[in-house]
């Protein structure tokens, strides 16, 4: 039986691997593809946001105030919501829908239906989420308890 000679033999490749520094710091691996995408969309979705929250920013009348001592006024003919902030103009059927909450105290969300025509709590529930942006503009919030719902300061996060 022939002996092979490792170290002088041409078609035996000898690798050593040294272990890795321990100091050294970790590997950085480059972005996904899926990740720059989810940044990328992320950026976008704030540029959106800044720029829907500028705009209603401007829209916002200084001058409109509700009346002292109260943080909340509805104006039934000028379309007009009023919070510390200023006034801002809405729809009627949101004005019409606000009005008992302009009122002190927790109102049930089925005066609000019947006082805005809305078809159901649902629908109900859909708008004031769409109108939640503006009355954070005003520095209000809706306010919801099991008790019924209020409006309220908005709390800066």
């Amino acid at each position: 039986m022939a002996t092979t000679d490792i170290e002088n033999s041409p078609w035996i490749v000898t690798a050593i691997i040294r272990p890795p520094d321990p100091n050294a710091p970790p590997m950085e691996r480059p972005l996904s593809s899926r990740t720059i995408a989810r940044l990328r969309e992320r950026a976008e979705a704030e540029a959106r946001n800044t720029a829907a929250a500028r705009v209603l920013a401007a829209q916002v009348q200084r001058g409109l105030r509700p009346p002292p001592g109260r943080l909340f006024a509805t104006d039934a003919a000028g379309l007009v919501l009023c919070g510390p902030n200023g006034g801002m103009g809405t729809t009627e059927r949101m004005v019409r829908t606000l009005a008992p909450l302009a009122a002190r105290g927790r109102h049930a969300a089925a005066a609000l239906v019947a006082a805005g025509g809305w078809r159901d709590e649902e629908a109900l529930w859909e708008a004031l989420a769409g109108i939640g942006p503006k009355l954070a503009v005003l520095g209000l919030r809706i306010c919801r308890r099991k008790a019924g719902l209020r409006i309220a300061k908005f709390k800066a996060v």
